[in-house]
């Protein structure tokens, strides 16, 4: 466990010797100037494209409308509704003493992580309380927008009056238009054959491990505290000085491995050779990745850190987001804009795999808003268009969680604007009732994020009116949040 300590210790300390989560360059921003000033340039033609598009095309809603949840509490009720028994007679029969869930049901189709499609039948959200849902493989006999679906276990059942779907006004179709203009729906960050892991090491013997092994050795190293014989401040002192003395003894070994690399000696030929049985083998990890940034070619190193998948071990693991930030700069680099911007918009929606994803690691993590607004897109509306749920769009297009797009729409510049845009969005009857609900909980999350608690109080405000104009379903269940 030490060892591994200690290695993890080493790669912190080669991508990231700063106490904030990422390095702020002189520009207040987590990319550089000329980073920066790369993007733009990419950003001129892509809003050029965007210009260009079919602005005609119509989005639409998810189907969903009005349908009422029962309990199937034995066999001849589920019989029953196989066999297509009106709703009055079943609740008069089955489920009269608890009375059938009214609701506004919502149809998802999704594929789950068996590549197996699927539906989703769920009420509008209610926040805490949840939404009660039924879930099936899809199939043309439960792909239904009428009539009766059972769940797999048979305990509950749906009741749908009619679903429908509602087009778009065009100023939000215009809006998840820009997206797919924006990022194209047939890039991944990550290549089909890259692997999710926890730890990833390099394999012993390889030609990274030589390289690895060869550039970690530098006479000096401290000694690591013996931890188990520490107690209290002993402890946090021992683990201080040793922190010190660490980083500057690593300091001192790279300026080492810096002078033989650019002397073009026999460990660039290594790195160089080990870098191309890397492309092939996928045997890679964070620190081989870093020589390879440093001394190699952009687009190797990218290449190799979109081989893998890190896999954190709580929602206090920063690897995941250290990995996609890798990705950002190296995508910036080497001008793959869709790259890029996918990964800066997981580390702005923390979609990252993990084994929990706990509120109380969020403190330490920003928005990183600023710096799609500084490259001169309308960084709102593309940010808006992500929070939109429209069912004729390809599987791969951009969604973003609404508490985390709440949360980055805080740091927004013009929030006067911004608020107008989210209250005309809740409070126009010609939105689907689902997306008007959603544009709620993303407006309730805007606005407790902000840190001006005089603004915070006068968003609210205006949340509150608007919410008054949500059809009954939606104020029902908005009521419960």
């Amino acid at each position: 466990m030490k060892k591994y300590f200690l290695l993890m210790l080493m790669v912190s300390r080669l991508g990231y010797g700063q106490m904030t989560e990422f390095k702020t360059y002189a520009n207040g921003l987590i990319y550089s100037e000329s980073t920066m000033q790369r993007l733009g340039t990419i950003v001129d033609s892509l809003n050029l494209k965007f210009k260009s598009c079919d602005l005609s095309r119509p989005y639409y809603s998810l189907y969903q409308g009005p349908g009422h949840f029962v309990n199937v509490p034995s066999k001849e009720a589920r019989n029953l509704i196989k066999e297509g028994i009106g709703l009055d007679d079943y609740v008069e029969k089955f489920d009269k003493e608890t009375d059938s869930t009214n609701i506004w049901i919502v149809k998802i189709p999704f594929t789950n992580y068996n590549d197996e499609k699927m539906i989703q039948y769920i009420g509008l959200p209610s926040g805490r309380h949840g939404s009660p849902s039924v879930t099936v493989v899809y199939s043309k006999a439960s792909d239904v927008n009428s009539g009766w679906v059972l769940s797999k276990l048979g305990s509950r059942a749906l009741f749908i009056e009619k679903l429908t779907h509602y087009e778009l006004p065009q100023p939000y179709a215009r809006l998840v238009q820009y997206v797919d203009c924006m990022i194209d729906t047939t890039a991944e960050i990550f290549l089909p054959k890259a692997k999710s892991e926890f730890y990833q090491m390099v394999e012993t013997g390889s030609k990274a491990d030589q390289y690895v092994q060869w550039a970690r050795k530098f006479p000096g190293a401290p000694t690591y505290p013996d931890y188990d014989k520490l107690k209290g401040d002993a402890r946090d002192s021992a683990m201080s000085i040793f922190d010190d003395k660490y980083h500057k003894w690593d300091s001192l070994r790279l300026i080492h491995v810096d002078q033989h690399m650019a002397k073009k000696t026999y460990w660039s030929t290594l790195l160089a050779d080990a870098t191309q049985e890397a492309l092939t083998t996928g045997n890679t990890d964070e620190e081989f990745e870093f020589y390879v940034s440093r001394y190699g070619p952009p687009k190797d190193a990218l290449q190799l850190k979109r081989s893998r998948i890190v896999v954190g071990r709580c929602s206090m693991d920063q690897r995941p987001r250290d990995h996609a930030m890798n990705i950002c700069s190296l995508a910036a680099e080497t001008a793959q804009w869709d790259i890029f911007l996918r990964s800066h918009l997981d580390i702005m929606n923390d979609r990252f795999e993990r084994m929990s994803d706990g509120s109380y690691a969020w403190g330490q993590r920003k928005t990183y808003l600023r710096e799609l607004e500084k490259l001169d897109i309308p960084a709102v509306d593309l940010l808006l268009g992500t929070t939109l749920r429209v069912q004729n769009v390809s599987d791969n297009h951009y969604q973003s969680s609404i508490g985390r797009a709440g949360r980055a729409l805080s740091d927004a510049e013009d929030k006067d604007a911004l608020e107008t845009q989210l209250t005309d969005m809740i409070c126009n009857a010609s939105l689907d009732p689902y997306n008007r609900l959603l544009t709620a909980y993303l407006f309730s999350n805007y606005a407790y994020n902000l840190s001006d608690n005089v603004r915070r109080d006068t968003s609210l405000e205006k949340l509150n009116h608007a919410v008054r104009t949500l059809p009954e379903d939606a104020r029902r269940v908005w009521s419960k949040k």
